[in-house]
């Protein structure tokens, strides 16, 4: 939504345009179009005019951006956007969905990445952003938390570490959470980058650390 609005000045052009809308200073941005003037000896003058327009909201931007993506990708699918847990969720549905998810959620991984900076960039205000893909993610979740038990099973019976696959840092903090409170194991991150991985550990391990982030 937007209008146009004049004044003397600019910024009684602008008070007028928030006033029309009904919004606040910070949720609009503002076009000058002419600056006005105010003439020499009373001839001359000319108010000032701006377009006011209300920024868009990040799961509005999210979804535009996210449908032109896949759209380039050539990727048919059904592109949802809603603001949730102080972030935006974008969710795409339909078939053939392989290509954007990638091995293992890699792909996602990177589309999320990129998604969100380019949201944050757009709306100007740091904006946490998650895509998901054929209901990819909560599958992933329940098979993490499947795989977490076993390893902490696994552990506690044979009384020593067990070092799951390299994962993505949001993998990892699945893992973590899922053990955070399990009476036998702790868990804790090693490596760097793309090799670094989940160690569960016995708790009553001489070499059991506290428990670590991610």
């Amino acid at each position: 939504m937007q209008v146009e609005a004049s004044g003397r000045t600019v910024e009684e052009a602008v008070a007028r345009a928030l006033e029309e809308l009904g919004v606040e200073r910070e949720d609009v941005e503002v076009e000058v179009l002419d600056p006005g003037s105010r003439g020499m000896l009373g001839f001359g003058a000319r108010d000032a005019r701006v377009r006011v327009a209300v920024k868009p909201s990040p799961a509005a931007v999210a979804h535009q951006l996210m449908a032109r993506l896949i759209d380039h990708l050539g990727i048919q699918g059904t592109v949802r956007a809603r603001e949730q847990d102080g972030g935006v969720l974008v969710t795409v549905s339909g078939e053939h969905l392989g290509a954007l998810i990638g091995r293992r959620g890699a792909t996602l991984e990177a589309v999320q990445f990129l998604l969100g900076l380019m949201v944050s960039r757009k709306v100007r205000s740091l904006v946490r952003v998650t895509v998901d893909a054929g209901g990819y993610r909560e599958r992933r979740i329940k098979s993490l938390q499947e795989q977490a038990r076993r390893a902490a099973e696994r552990a506690v019976r044979e009384g020593r570490e067990v070092m799951l696959e390299p994962m993505a840092a949001s993998d990892r903090r699945v893992i973590h959470l899922t053990l955070a409170g399990h009476p036998g194991v702790v868990t804790e991150s090693r490596g760097e980058g793309e090799d670094r991985r989940v160690v569960v550990i016995p708790r009553f391990s001489e070499d059991a650390p506290s428990p670590s982030g991610l």
